[in-house]
């Protein structure tokens, strides 16, 4: 599925709709607006009337959630395969040829402000916040002021996502643990720490729930499942602490967007991108 028009198609589809442009914008030198699409359903998250009561039986996770780095235990490595392994490989040997500038060089990003994406949101240094509403869970990440948003009112993944940074995520609870399912991820996606990338077929299921000896500590459990990157599911464990008394700062990315670049603007490692 694709959102934009093309030009051609969105002029015809202006003048073949008598009223679709505003008076305003017909007049000679005014702006052409796009038609507005009613959507083919209202989904129980926006709809007029929410059961906000629901709400109660869902578990506390108020607060700020701080990463406990290191806490997941030893990580698994990814069974990639491909050219997802081939440029595994690669930056592998770039980090252990004791290159100072190594990780520097591995960034994938052009910008310092373009967004990890998912997972990255989720396993960044800095803290998650997570606001219930009928419908939906909404994450907010302190890093770049990042939105992340789960719907949980019964809608399905659709058929034919927009590749996104953060994919397109659907839930439900278990119980006390949200089990969110993510797909449309970009191709060639970071879904993990030095090379590891996916491609547009990921799908990310996540269960998150408290710790069942400590209320004050949220686990996040993810599988990867990739035909295309990977030959078997892939798991990893996140660990976060509870702080109540603490806020979100204001986090503004290009008061300090300096990814290392190179005399000609390039970033300092392309490697051999799938």
């Amino acid at each position: 599925m694709r959102r934009m028009l093309p030009l051609v198609a969105l002029a015809t589809a202006l003048i073949s709709v008598p009223g679709a442009v505003p008076a305003v914008a017909q007049q000679a030198g005014g702006p052409v607006q796009p038609p507005i699409v009613a959507p083919d359903k209202v989904w129980p998250a926006s709809a007029e009337q929410v059961d906000y009561a629901a709400l109660q039986s869902l578990p506390d996770w108020r607060g700020i959630w701080l990463p406990m780095m290191g806490a997941g235990g030893k990580p698994e490595i990814p069974q990639l395969i491909g050219p997802y392994k081939s440029y595994y490989d690669k930056v592998q040997a770039l980090i252990k040829s004791g290159d100072p500038e190594a990780t520097l060089k591995v960034e994938r990003r052009s910008s310092a402000c373009e967004p990890p994406g998912m997972p990255g949101i989720m396993t960044q240094p800095y803290d998650l916040e997570f606001l219930f509403t009928p419908g939906r869970v909404t994450i907010l990440q302190e890093a770049y002021m990042q939105v992340r948003r789960v719907f949980t009112d019964g809608r399905p993944l659709p058929e034919d996502p927009d590749p996104t940074y953060n994919g397109s995520s659907i839930g439900h609870w278990e119980g006390d643990t949200l089990v969110i399912t993510t797909i449309g991820l970009r191709e060639g996606a970071t879904i993990g720490r030095w090379g590891i990338t996916a491609s547009d077929q990921v799908k990310l299921t996540e269960r998150i729930h408290l710790d069942a000896s400590n209320k004050d500590q949220l686990v996040i459990e993810t599988s990867f499942t990739d035909p295309k990157a990977l030959a078997a599911p892939w798991h990893t464990i996140a660990r976060f602490k509870r702080q109540r008394s603490l806020d979100q700062l204001e986090f503004i990315c290009v008061q300090n967007d300096r990814n290392p670049i190179n005399e000609k603007g390039e970033v300092l490692f392309e490697g051999a991108k799938p």
